[in-house]
């Protein structure tokens, strides 16, 4: 996973941004997540979520008014271009936006820490 990546996933689900959840995406191990996605996913779903990291990196800035990759932008201009594009009239655009939740949470939300931390049922 590139640096441009891990700016997508960490404005995502940033670390710290709620006081009851302990750890950010990135902090729960999405890195080794993400090796095993690649190799056992189906091609559509590989491909989709490709697609929406690069959506993420080099469209999102453009829908707040800035230039790309979304690393040049600070953190919350970073969330900012993330909202912009689930919010985007382009259907595209959203749906790739869903993709990235819908990924990122497919591994967030095993996460024993996370599940405690929202109240899940063990």
């Amino acid at each position: 996973m590139n640096s441009r990546q891990r700016a997508v996933l960490s404005a995502l689900l940033p670390g710290g941004a709620d006081p009851r959840l302990p750890v950010g995406l990135l902090e729960s191990g999405f890195e080794e997540f993400y090796a095993s996605f690649r190799a056992e996913a189906g091609p559509e779903m590989r491909v989709g979520f490709s697609a929406a990291l690069w959506a993420a990196i080099w469209l999102a800035p453009l829908l707040i008014g800035k230039l790309p990759p979304i690393t040049l932008l600070s953190p919350e201009n970073r969330e900012r271009a993330l909202e912009a594009m689930l919010a985007s009239r382009v259907y595209a655009l959203r749906q790739l936006g869903l993709v990235l939740k819908a990924v990122a949470s497919f591994h967030y939300g095993v996460d024993p820490r996370v599940r405690r931390a929202i109240g899940f049922p063990g």
